[in-house]
């Protein structure tokens, strides 16, 4: 890398780290060109040579959210019995939505994907779809049981809704108390898991 990209590539990065600060801060909409620029220290013109707007900006932040979000999903040990592994990876979104809280709101805001089915949502390696090929190996493993109406994307869609349920009411309404989420989330997914396979997981 020649001095030139590292400083194109540090100039990036410092654009990004100022666009997440203030979204933290202000959320998406208090997100402007003008005050990015006045936090680095640059000139409002000068960051179109990195980004072509702020819609731009916002989704390299929710790209990054993505990624991050795939990386957690995916030190989950692929050795796992699947049911176990799907409740692993529950508990792995979990974790990413409470140490990422900005990413994971803004990865679900102003999305543009219309897809016609929830099996058509993202590309071959997105975190939905490491969801469906996982739930599709405890189906093929005997793990659970589909039935009609009732199959690989209704489960999926269902394990999402659950965790992501649980992560909002994390951050937003029950942010303030005490509670051991860790265990209480470990233990709603082991039970929305029983219903599916109809016996109790390993306590392991």
């Amino acid at each position: 890398m020649t001095p030139r990209e590292k400083r194109h590539y540090k100039t990036k990065e410092n654009i990004l780290q100022a666009a997440r600060d203030i979204i933290a801060e202000k959320g998406v909409d208090g997100l402007s060109l003008r005050e990015l620029a006045r936090r680095i220290d640059y000139s409002p013109a000068g960051l179109y040579e990195y980004f072509s707007s702020k819609e731009d900006i916002v989704a390299a932040v929710r790209a990054e959210g993505l990624g991050l979000l795939r990386d957690y999903l995916k030190q989950v040990p692929a050795t796992l019995p699947p049911a176990e592994r799907l409740l692993e990876m529950g508990l792995a979104y979990l974790t990413f939505a409470r140490q990422y809280p900005e990413h994971f709101r803004l990865i679900f805001i102003n999305l543009t994907a219309s897809p016609t089915a929830l099996l058509t949502t993202g590309e071959a390696d997105s975190p939905y779809h490491i969801l469906l090929q996982t739930v599709q190996t405890a189906i093929e493993a005997g793990e659970f049981k589909a039935q009609e109406g009732f199959a690989v994307e209704e489960i999926a869609f269902s394990l999402w809704s659950l965790v992501h349920g649980m992560a909002l009411l994390e951050q937003t309404y029950l942010r303030d108390t005490e509670s051991d989420f860790t265990l209480l989330n470990r233990q709603a997914l082991r039970v929305f898991a029983m219903g599916l396979k109809g016996q109790q997981l390993s306590n392991s």
